[in-house]
C-alpha cells in the first residue's frame, strides 16, 4: 500500500502521461481514450491512481469522463476560465496594485499593435466591427444589463490580443484585464468611478479604427491614451492618500 505522498505523484505522473499522448496525437479534441480499464492496463496503474491522474486533469480541462453505455475518457478542449480564475485571486494575493497592472499591460498591449496591423484584414476587421455593435448597445443599456457590460468591457482587450495570432499574448492579456475588471467591478459598485461606460466605448472604437486603418502610429497614441484614461477608473486610491483622506476628514470633517 503506498502513502499519501506517493499517490499523489504517481497520479501526477500517470496525467503527464496521459497529458503528453494526448499532445502526441495533435489534440484531437472529441477523441475517445478508452475506458478506465482500457488506460489502466495501457499505463500500468492501479484504479486509484488512474482516477487521481483522471481528476487532475479534468480539473485542468484536458480531458472528461462520461459516465454510462458507451461512456469513458474524452478529450476536451482546455479553457482560459480555469487559468484566469486561478491567476487573478493568486496576483492579488501577492499585492499586485493597480499601477503594476497597468505596467504590465502598458507593455503587453503596445507591443500588440504591430502584431495586429500586419495581421490585419477584412474578417479581422469585421470581428472589431461587431463587438463595438455590441459593446455600444451595452453602453447605453440599463443597469440591470451590468453583468452583461461587464463581459463587453473586459473582451475588448481579449479581442486585441487574439487578433495577434499569438495564443499566449491572448492568456496574458485575459489574465490581466479580467484583474482591471476586478478593481472597476469594486469601484463601480463604491460609486467611486469617475468615467461613464460611454467613454470607455468611445475610446474602444478609437483604437478599434487606428487599426484598421493599419496607422500604427495613431493605434499606439489612441491605446495608449486609452489605457492611461482608465488607469484611474479601474484603480484603487493609493494607500498614503487614502490615510491622508482619513486623516483631512478627522481634523476638517463635514459641517
Amino acid at each position: 500500500m503506498i502513502g499519501t505522498g506517493e499517490f499523489d505523484k504517481a497520479g501526477a505522473m500517470t496525467a503527464d502521461r496521459i497529458q503528453n499522448w494526448i499532445i502526441n496525437e495533435g489534440w484531437p479534441v472529441g477523441l475517445h481514450l478508452g475506458t478506465e480499464p482500457d488506460l489502466m492496463a495501457r499505463f500500468t496503474v492501479s484504479r486509484g491512481v488512474l482516477r487521481e491522474a483522471l481528476r487532475m486533469l479534468e480539473q485542468q480541462g484536458v480531458v472528461e469522463t462520461r459516465r454510462g453505455r458507451g461512456g469513458g475518457v474524452v478529450v476536451s478542449q482546455p479553457s482560459t476560465d480555469s487559468v484566469v480564475e486561478a491567476a487573478v485571486p493568486y496576483l492579488r494575493f501577492r499585492g499586485v496594485r493597480p499601477n503594476h497592472t497597468f505596467e504590465a499591460r502598458r507593455a503587453l498591449e503596445l507591443s500588440m499593435v504591430p502584431l495586429i496591423i500586419d495581421r490585419m484584414n477584412n474578417d479581422n476587421a469585421r470581428t472589431l466591427e461587431q463587438f463595438l455593435e455590441w459593446e455600444g448597445q451595452l453602453a447605453d443599456a440599463p443597469e440591470e444589463f451590468f453583468e452583461r457590460k461587464h463581459t463587453a468591457f473586459r473582451g475588448f482587450h481579449t479581442i486585441l490580443a487574439a487578433l495577434t495570432g499569438n495564443p499566449a499574448l491572448e492568456l496574458f492579456v485575459h489574465v490581466l484585464e479580467s484583474l482591471t475588471f476586478a478593481a472597476y467591478r469594486r469601484n463601480r459598485n463604491a460609486g467611486q468611478l469617475q468615467l461613464d461606460d460611454k467613454t470607455i466605448y468611445e475610446r474602444h472604437c478609437a483604437v478599434a479604427a487606428a487599426l484598421i486603418a493599419k496607422d500604427a502610429e495613431r493605434a499606439l497614441r489612441e491605446l495608449d491614451e486609452a489605457m492611461t484614461l482608465a488607469r484611474d477608473l479601474y484603480g484603487e486610491p493609493d494607500p498614503v492618500e487614502r490615510l491622508k483622506a482619513r486623516a483631512a476628514n478627522i481634523l476638517l470633517p463635514d459641517k
